[in-house]
């Protein structure tokens, strides 16, 4: 058994700080102004713990056995000043001090409103008030809601339909819980059979394939089995005061005109990334030393290897393994690979 600690610290890393906007914008996609410093300093701590053991050694039969497991966690220890309070919003992530540098920072699914099939968002209470605001509220930075905003009110909440009004907040970290992989190897004689396979979990994972899947266009595309399941009228006994108006595991209604809303980046395609993958399997046969003896060779193995024979994930077709980010792309899988080999020794 071994067990290790480790804290690496990443100093003096670049994240981008927030100028007035008098400087002028930098961006063509928002009013902000930032320039690129060297002001981060970043912690990945965690243990490492391996396990391995012979479970069973006679003269013809070894079983050895091995486990691998690794926490990981990741903390933002230092951000330039100006970055301290409010944080640098990147994507589908926030940099904050204190917080991990792959936390997502996302709108905030609340669920599919029975009665209309449209999606509901949290309303965004830190920017925006339903009345006029107060004195304190103003200082604050709150203004009232738009008048044209479409809102619900269900049993004394108020939803909002479009994320511009929606609110986003802290929604679990693309680092999992804990990884690692497991090891078998069984040899009898001169037979051996070995496996890898790799895990993880925790962890979620921003999957935009299911997202681009579940979006409809109006131009014929790829979609996903699930919308068969989308809102399809509203079901019987459901009544605007129903306690179960809101279905949080609904998928909304199949309209193109509404489908950015319905579908928007948010909490909603948040997927758990665990994942357990076959990695390697082994097949080897040395040949007995009186055939290679014959022919004057010292040693004769051969192999049948398989790789990426299956993947385990939360949900079909999902390769959670692409990187550390958490998010998912139109990326090729891992490929599944059978090979023959030879080895030969004079």
């Amino acid at each position: 058994m071994t067990a290790e600690y480790f804290d690496k610290r990443s100093r003096d890393l670049l994240f981008p700080v927030y100028l007035p906007l008098s400087a002028g914008s930098t961006t063509s996609s928002a009013a902000e102004a930032t320039i690129t410093m060297n002001v981060g300093t970043v912690s990945n701590h965690g243990w490492e713990i391996g396990l391995s053991s012979d479970i069973i050694k006679t003269k013809d039969f070894h079983w050895n056995a091995g486990l691998s497991l690794t926490t990981l966690k990741n903390t933002i220890l230092s951000l330039h000043e100006q970055n301290r309070e409010k944080g640098i919003i990147d994507g589908t992530k926030k940099y904050m001090e204190g917080h991990d540098r792959y936390a997502f920072w996302t709108y905030q699914f609340v669920g599919v409103d029975q009665m209309s099939g449209r999606s509901l968002y949290k309303l965004n209470t830190d920017a925006y008030t339903l009345d006029d605001p107060t004195e304190e509220e103003t200082a604050a930075g709150k203004t009232k809601l738009p008048a044209d905003t479409e809102t619900v009110e269900i049993n004394g909440e108020t939803y909002v339909y479009k994320t511009s009004y929606a609110l986003r907040d802290w929604s679990g970290s693309a680092i999992p819980d804990f990884f690692g992989s497991f090891t078998s190897s069984l040899s009898y004689k001169d037979i051996t059979l070995s496996a890898i396979l790799t895990y993880s979990v925790g962890g979620k994972i921003m999957d935009y394939n299911y997202q681009t899947y579940m979006s409809v266009t109006a131009s014929p595309s790829a979609i996903h089995n699930d919308l068969l399941k989308s809102w399809n009228g509203v079901p019987e006994g459901i009544t605007e005061t129903s306690p179960n108006r809101i279905d949080p595991n609904g998928i909304p209604e199949v309209n193109f005109t509404r489908s950015a809303d319905n579908n928007a980046t948010s909490t909603r395609f948040l997927q758990d990334a665990s994942y357990l993958v076959l990695k390697n399997v082994n097949l080897s046969y040395v040949l007995p030393k009186r055939w290679t003896k014959k022919l004057d060779l010292s040693r004769v193995r051969l192999n049948l290897t398989a790789e990426n024979l299956f993947t385990l994930s939360s949900l079909q077709g999902m390769d959670p393994q692409q990187g550390w980010s958490g998010l998912q792309y139109n990326y090729l899988p891992a490929a599944r690979i059978f090979s023959l080999g030879i080895n030969v020794q004079f």
